[in-house]
């Protein structure tokens, strides 16, 4: 529930930083990219590690 909380809080701190204008769309377009990537890669190794417990050949 913190990992969203947080996750949520930096979402709405640098969409209201880009309509500020401190920082370009470019800039938000790679943050966020490589956010959901990270995201997406660490989901993907978390239920690998969690299916290991279950398939000791992985």
């Amino acid at each position: 529930m913190v990992t969203v909380l947080g996750t949520s809080m930096v979402l709405f701190i640098v969409i209201y930083a880009e309509r500020k204008g401190w920082v370009d769309k470019e800039k938000v377009r790679v943050v966020m990219q490589v956010g959901m990537n990270v995201g997406i890669l660490g989901s993907l190794l978390y239920f690998l590690y969690t299916l290991s417990s279950f398939l000791p050949f992985l």
